[in-house]
């Protein structure tokens, strides 16, 4: 140091000092202007995760799970005005780049039976726009009753409508945000509109927090300033302290631009962050040189604050650096790279302090001033003596607040949610509000299920994991390909359940050919299905016990290695024991999706094995009649009459007649020989029909006698039928030729015809989850690296374990209020605040350093004269230190974005408690009164200067002469 200082007081080597860094910062200004930015929230999930993984590659498979979606609140959702505006907006939106598939009402595929043709007839939902007041209430009531639109793409009561827009792989969520709102805007300019979805999230945040930047930054500026000159009393001196901190963040940017690294939400912060830490080092040197220089001329006054500062400024500054530098450690990207470049900017605002601000200083002739006197002074006298005079005070004081901490460490939850990024009520909260209230939520899971999606034993296992999942708590709905199987199943045989045969399948596959919906749930080549399972919240409290129960649901209810047994075979018990689990299962979902508690699985399946009768023969006949009097059957009788005597006599013959016994029945019925033409077409007509109507009405029947005997309140109305509908289907699922079952233990694979079944949970909230682990891991090793780091520094600067451990007991203090205070708040431990270690042991250990090295006072003197030195000396620019420290952090609570104001507020408190407690802690447990170090550090010498031959005088500075003299 003492070479170095008597370099930096040559004027020579303070122009070329000057200089250079004036052409660094012209060259850092360049390429900070040139840093892009990364608004892309999902950068923030650790790649090396195997989840992650999973994450993208379905991502990639299935176009994208990154959804927008928009809600758009309105007086009627299905007037003609209304769809005519939403038709043109979808069109417009799946005309666009980035957009995969874009869905609303007015595209939704709408498959019904054909009465004329028979077979089915496929339409959009809305394929013609209402012109009479006929065709709207007929649009109202089809639409409304559909209970997989309701709550999906209209509200229930007809006043919102929500806009599906699935991202296209690797479209930017920024563009893909921008593009979607303004063709939203320009179609719905009056109308309540609600952005809710990953795209527009992470856009926001990202906005939210560079607006915060620019909008703050000025105040957090403006306010360290004021407090620097007031603690200086001098605009230059204040000025160049914060010009080093300033060139000091440029350089850093432009480092950044220079090495194409983008600003992210985490990143933005940093120039707040580094003119809050970096103005520090500058601080302590000019306090320092103020002091000397008002007794001495500035060589002197420059050479002796170098060599009596330097090293402890030095100290500090590295421990900072090791501190950032243990955001290495972590799993997430960005905030390793947050660590890299905090790191080289307090390196660079370092480097100015010990250089840049001497060499200023010395080239304007920086004058020095008295020490401050008064009552801030005596304040810090005060408080730095108190432990001495109540030492057990303060000391029981102290163990007790740190008591009292640690019993509210425990209570910090480590979660990470989309309202980890924004505050309460903000738009995207608002959003969330919205489309949970109206639309049963906007967050999903996806499961994806690897195996023959045209195999219906592989659609049921599918449909038996989505009734396991739609009964748990906060999950709202479970759409998967099965599920539309099934609805065009009912189109073409009047059945919402999944074929009985391979040939059915593919024939109903046929229908979703070209369909771009449909490739959100299986892949073209059918291998792989995707079950996308909408959450009713978003709270990770809430999301990460359900996405628990998911995960066991998804390793149970389905079976993944399996061989196909025949329900007439050699395993038909297991077969019906299984038939009467997953029909269970299929009723409790219906009694979900209809708002209809249902009994517990157990009893509905003892129910189930034991059916009580029901009588169908009435609703079979009335069946048979609608039947042999529509244009479906191909034989045309005369009269109602006929029609319903041949009813009768159908009804009375049961389910499955013989082919003689049914003909024989007609004959009599119509009064004709059996071997009339008429008799024998009407049986042949009539044979497969037959079967079917006694099936459905015998289920229909049992289905309402269950709700009888189990007390199950059915919906009122139109809603009431098709609940019973549901629960006949489930009924008639007993009757499935084949089902799945595990393999018979001991039998070989190629033997038994063993298949398997891969499943593997991802989404967001799979994601949120993961990155909650990887936070609370994080800020584990984040924290155990940077205190032993510092230790280990500490340790070195004073060549003593025990100093070491001395300077790090307040930082030590003060993380153990801070995270107590987390804990007593309520305040998460997410990727904001999983930043507070390095931060706060960084910043605070600044504190430590320089009150013991400025502890010092005559061999055998009281501890308090010790204390009462080090305060004179460290106490200004400590809380100096601390306030701009504190201001700086502060100015982040007043934004929008969470992340921020939860490291702003937390930081700033931080400061000043480490402030506080440097000043109680140390002189609480000091037991020496002279220097904490082996008093070498320091030589006497005279430096020589070409601007004037002067010689330090030693002599004149007593603290240097014992320290060089020790």
């Amino acid at each position: 140091m003492q070479a170095f200082a008597q370099l930096l007081v040559r004027r020579t080597t303070a122009w070329a000092i000057v200089l250079v860094v004036l052409l660094l910062s012209l060259a850092s200004l360049f390429f900070a202007s040139r840093v892009d930015r990364d608004d892309d929230v999902l950068s923030f999930l650790p790649r090396e995760n195997p989840e992650v993984g999973v994450f993208y590659d379905v991502s990639k498979r299935f176009g994208s799970l990154d959804i927008a979606l928009v809600g758009i609140s309105t007086d009627d959702a299905l007037s003609p005005e209304f769809l005519t505006r939403l038709r043109d907006l979808t069109k417009r939106l799946n005309e666009t780049d980035g957009v995969g598939y874009a869905m609303t009402l007015t595209n939704m595929d709408d498959f019904v039976a054909d009465p004329q043709k028979g077979g089915i007839t496929n339409d959009y939902l809305v394929g013609k726009i209402p012109e009479t007041p006929e065709e709207r209430a007929a649009l109202r009531e089809k639409v409304l009753s559909l209970d997989h639109v309701v709550g999906n793409l209209i509200s229930a009561d007809g006043k919102a409508a929500l806009l599906y827009c699935f991202a296209g792989h690797g479209a930017d969520q920024k563009v893909l945000a921008q593009k979607v709102r303004a063709a939203v805007e320009e179609a719905f300019p009056r109308e309540a509109k609600f952005w809710g979805g990953a795209p527009f999230i992470s856009t926001y945040i990202y906005g939210v927090t560079q607006d915060d930047m620019r909008r703050l930054a000025p105040w957090a500026v403006l306010v360290i300033v004021l407090i620097t000159v007031i603690s200086f009393r001098d605009v230059i001196g204040a000025g160049l302290a914060l010009l080093s901190t300033a060139l000091g963040i440029v350089m850093s940017l432009g480092l950044m631009g220079a090495l194409g690294v983008p600003v992210d939400v985490i990143l933005g912060s940093l120039p707040v962050i580094l003119f809050a830490l970096g103005s520090a080092y500058a601080v302590h040197i000019l306090s320092h040189y103020y002091t000397v220089a008002h007794e001495h001329d500035r060589e002197t006054a420059l050479v002796r604050t170098i060599c009596e500062m330097g090293p402890p400024v030095l100290a500090s500054g590295l421990m900072t650096v090791a501190g950032l530098l243990s955001f290495l450690l972590m799993d997430i990207a960005p905030l390793r790279t947050f660590g890299v470049f905090a790191a080289v900017g307090i390196l660079i605002t370092l480097a100015l302090s010990l250089t840049f601000v001497p060499a200023v200083a010395y080239l304007v002739k920086l004058k020095g001033r008295p020490a401050a006197k008064g009552g801030v002074a005596r304040l810090h006298e005060w408080l730095c003596t108190l432990p001495q005079r109540r030492r057990v005070l303060v000391g029981g004081a102290l163990g007790a607040l740190a008591l009292g901490s640690a019993l509210f460490v425990g209570k910090i939850e480590s979660r990470m949610d989309n309202a980890a990024f924004f505050s309460k009520n903000s738009p995207p909260d608002q959003a969330e509000t919205f489309l949970r209230d109206g639309f049963g939520g906007s967050l999903f899971v996806q499961i994806q299920v690897e195996g023959d999606m045209t195999d219906p034993v592989v659609l049921r296992e599918i449909q038996a994991l989505a009734d396991r999942l739609v009964v748990l708590p906060h999950v709202n709905s479970v759409n998967h390909v099965g599920a539309v199987v099934a609805q065009i199943n009912e189109a073409m045989e009047g059945d919402r359940r999944i074929p009985d045969t391979t040939a059915k399948v593919k024939l109903l596959y046929g229908f979703l050919e070209g369909k771009k919906a449909v490739t959100q749930l299986v892949t073209d080549d059918r291998k792989k299905a995707l079950l996308q399972v909408k959450l009713d919240t978003s709270v990770a409290s809430e999301t990460e016990p359900v996405l628990e129960k998911i995960r066991e649901v998804a390793g149970t209810a389905i079976t993944t290695t399996y061989t196909v047994a025949e329900a007439k075979g050699a395993r038909k018990d297991e077969v019906a024991a299984r038939v009467r689990s997953l029909a269970a299962a299929r009723m409790r979902a219906v009694g979900k999706a209809f708002g209809t508690p249902m009994p517990e699985q157990a009893d509905l399946e003892a129910r189930l094995a034991v059916p009580a009768k029901a009588d169908a023969s009435e609703a079979t006949r009335a069946a048979l009649t609608r039947f042999l009097g529509s244009e479906e059957c191909s034989v045309e009788l005369e009269g109602a009459e006929t029609i319903d005597k041949v009813a009768r006599a159908l009804t009375a013959l049961g389910s499955r007649p013989d082919e003689a016994k049914l003909a024989e029945t007609i004959a009599v019925a119509l009064d004709k020989p059996v071997g009339d033409t008429l008799v024998t077409d009407l049986a042949d007509t009539v044979d497969r029909p037959l079967e079917e109507i006694w099936r459905r009405s015998e289920a229909m029947a049992r289905a309402k006698q269950l709700a009888l005997d189990a007390k199950i309140a059915a919906p009122a109305g139109l809603k009431g039928d098709r609940f019973y509908a549901a629960i006949a289907a489930a009924w008639m699922d007993l009757d499935v030729p084949a089902l799945a079952l595990p393999p018979v233990a001991g039998t070989e694979p190629s033997a038994s015809g063993e298949q398997k079944l891969a499943v593997a949970v991802t989404g967001l909230p799979v994601m949120h989850a993961g990155l909650s682990r990887s936070v609370a891991s994080n800020h584990w090793k984040s924290l155990f690296f940077a205190l032993g780091f510092v230790l280990l520094l500490m340790v070195g600067l004073f060549r003593s374990f025990w100093s070491g451990l001395l300077g790090v007991l307040p930082i030590m203090l003060t993380m153990a209020v801070v995270y107590g205070g987390m804990g007593l708040l309520g305040v998460p431990l997410d990727i904001g605040t999983s930043m507070l270690p390095s931060l706060i042991i960084g910043a605070g250990v600044d504190y430590a350093v320089h009150l013991m090295v400025a502890w010092n006072a005559p061999e055998k003197s009281p501890l308090a004269e010790a204390a009462t030195t080090a305060a004179r000396r460290a106490g200004p620019a400590i809380w100096m230190s601390a306030w701009m420290v504190a201001a700086g952090f502060f100015v982040l609570t007043l934004g929008e974005a969470r992340p921020l104001k939860n490291v702003g507020g937390l930081t700033a408190a931080a400061m000043v408690a480490a402030a506080l407690a440097t000043m109680l802690v140390i002189p609480l447990f000091a037991r020496k009164t002279r220097y904490y170090g082996d008093g070498t550090r320091i030589p006497s010498a005279a430096p020589a200067s070409d601007a004037s031959d002067a010689v330090l005088d030693t002599s004149t500075s007593p603290s240097l002469n014992e320290r060089g003299s020790r």
